[in-house]
């Protein structure tokens, strides 16, 4: 069987960076790792620091991208954007957390965002 989903994500991913640089986002680190977890985009959004998670579908079959980003995604990237504001010593900065959902449609790719999608508890 013949999985796309890899080069699906990538292409997702990278729909979404663009996007995001049109809405003039400054992408500062893509595909950022620790022992916490991964984000797939950290961004400014003017003064802002961004964590932003891309989920990219082939249509609603499995439901929404954004769907995808359940409480348990969210304490995961909640760990992570701890973990990285304080690594890089930004405790002064506000943070939020988007979500761009993307949608394969044939070879054109379809980007929402969500602005501030869910709060730190």
């Amino acid at each position: 069987m013949d999985d796309d989903r890899p080069t699906l994500g990538s292409r997702g991913e990278a729909a979404a960076e663009r996007f995001l640089r049109r809405q003039r986002y400054t992408i500062v680190e893509r595909n950022y790792r620790c022992q916490l977890g991964e984000v797939d985009l950290i961004a400014l959004d003017r003064s802002v620091v961004v964590f932003i998670e891309v989920k990219t579908r082939t249509g609603d079959a499995v439901g929404s991208p954004f769907e995808a980003v359940d409480r348990r995604k969210q304490r995961q990237l909640e760990r992570v954007a701890k973990y990285y504001l304080s690594r890089h010593r930004l405790h002064d900065r506000d943070a939020r957390f988007d979500v761009v959902g993307v949608w394969a449609e044939g070879d054109e790719l379809r980007c929402e965002l969500i602005r501030n999608a869910f709060e730190v508890r």
